[in-house]
């Protein structure tokens, strides 16, 4: 089965362990082509003994294969690493080999944004049916084997299920997963005997909870189908679907192997959840949604306004989400200075508050965290804590330093690339092993909030000690 069949429009929430995105998205007018590719901008025929090739360039590119050449172009621009055209091309090669190749001998259109990706075409002329199944699988190879696993091609459809995830109204299982490799411990983005999807964590009151899946379940199949050489997104694209519909996963808990079948069902990811425990304020913040600062401030204030003395914040299994977002928490409690600093290959952006402090000095903060908080909750973490604002209580959080920006496409699909990594504003990377706790202490997601108010609290006396 190829990567395109397999992604569906089906709708339901199994989201990743995500990235920091930031909040803008370039439209496809504004990716200019690249001029680097010498071949012309359309080459005469290319000779095949079973099928012609139309190899083109990008000065201008064919509307079918125009994808191609923007994909290029915002990699030679935005990416993070400089990365060779002869890997590129090689990338783009794998992904033509997931097709299940062409029996259509008519003339071909391939774009070749650069001379390493004439062979990409030719290859391309026995894989694909047509210019756009070429261009896309072109895309999806060079974006999924040739950059970091953070960086993503969306189809159209994808792209539409991103943007429903981030509005927080969602038909699904309501999931969070990611994708390890056992072998080194990285992310990965295509399932294989070692590049294995884990459950991370359920969301309350959905069909993942009551069908009891627990973390560190490994997904191996999905509606029967064996899921390695499928991305990471083809799975949760084919685990969506309708509410009211089923959908079977295939689970790996310790040597047992079973079944689940799990109705989808309409939900609204419940971002932020708060309450008051004795004296001190519990807010947990779940998601950075494009709305989750907005959700959150109206939380802390409500608590604040209760007269509580101490905020516990619960960044635990917060997979990240908007930048933009997570500026705008830290900016509830500090009154200046930067929240974080992003590097490019050209260029060091440092991002400051937005001035909205609302948490008064004396009110003490203490944020738990685990090794599901990632990204925009470790930006969050890191900066309160270097700032000696919070203290910091848990375990060591995922260690995703990589910010992504995400680019419309002219077909409709979309482009997530890793554009910078982000330090703190004194220059701390905690990439590799996340955000250090000032108390290393494990709080159990199950636990009452009660009890992960008595813990965080004991932790953070023994630091003020």
């Amino acid at each position: 089965m190829s990567f395109l069949r397999r992604v569906s429009v089906l709708v339901a929430l199994i989201t990743l362990v995500a990235a920091c995105d930031l909040d803008e998205e370039a439209s496809p007018s504004s990716v200019q082509t690249s001029t680097t590719a010498t071949l012309p901008a359309v080459s005469n025929p290319v000779a095949s003994p079973d099928r012609p090739l139309r190899l083109i360039g990008c000065n201008p590119a064919d509307p079918e294969v125009e994808i191609v050449c923007e994909t290029y172009d915002l990699v030679r621009r935005h990416y993070v690493d400089k990365i060779s055209d002869s890997d590129l091309a090689q990338a783009a090669n794998l992904g033509l080999m997931e097709l299940d190749g062409a029996s259509n001998q008519t003339e071909l259109v391939c774009a070749a944004p650069a001379v390493d990706f004439q062979e990409t075409c030719e290859l391309a002329l026995d894989e694909a049916e047509n210019g756009a199944e070429a261009a896309e699988a072109i895309v999806f190879g060079l974006v999924t084997y040739g950059l970091d696993p953070n960086s993503v091609y969306f189809d159209p459809e994808a792209r539409d299920l991103v943007e429903e995830e981030q509005s927080g109204h969602v038909e699904g299982i309501g999931a969070l997963v990611t994708a390890e490799d056992s072998a080194t411990g990285e992310l990965c983005s295509v399932i294989s005997d070692t590049c294995r999807m884990y459950i991370v964590s359920t969301i309350d009151q959905t069909p993942a909870e009551e069908a009891g899946l627990q973390p560190d379940d490994v997904v191996v199949a999905v509606n029967g189908e064996d899921i390695r050489s499928w991305t990471l997104d083809e799975v949760t694209a084919t685990v969506r679907g309708p509410a009211g519909t089923d959908v079977v996963l295939t689970l790996q808990r310790g040597e047992d192997v079973f079944d689940v079948t799990i109705t989808r069902a309409s939900f609204v990811v419940p971002v932020v959840v708060s309450e008051v425990v004795g004296e001190a304020g519990y807010v947990a913040l779940n998601m950075f949604t494009d709305n989750a600062d907005e959700l959150f401030e109206e939380a802390v204030g409500g608590l604040l306004d209760q007269g509580v003395d101490t905020l516990v914040v619960d960044l635990r299994n917060n997979p990240g989400g908007l930048l933009d977002t997570a500026i705008e928490v830290t900016s509830l409690f500090l009154p200046d200075g930067d929240v974080v600093v992003t590097e490019s290959p050209d260029s060091s952006t440092s991002y400051p508050v937005s001035g909205d402090s609302i948490v008064p000095e004396d009110v003490e903060v203490v944020i738990v965290v685990n090794k599901g908080s990632a990204s925009a909750s470790e930006v969050v973490s890191a900066v309160l804590q270097e700032r000696g604002r919070v203290t910091v209580v848990g375990e060591n959080t995922f260690g995703k330093n990589t910010v992504q920006q995400r680019f419309a496409l002219s077909n409709g699909g979309a482009l997530k690339l890793t554009i910078a990594r982000w330090l703190t504003p004194g220059g701390l990377d905690f990439g590799s092993v996340g955000v250090t706790p000032d108390v290393a202490r494990e709080i159990e997601v199950d636990l009452p909030v009660e009890a992960v108010v008595r813990e965080a609290l004991a932790a953070s006396v023994t630091v003020r000690r």
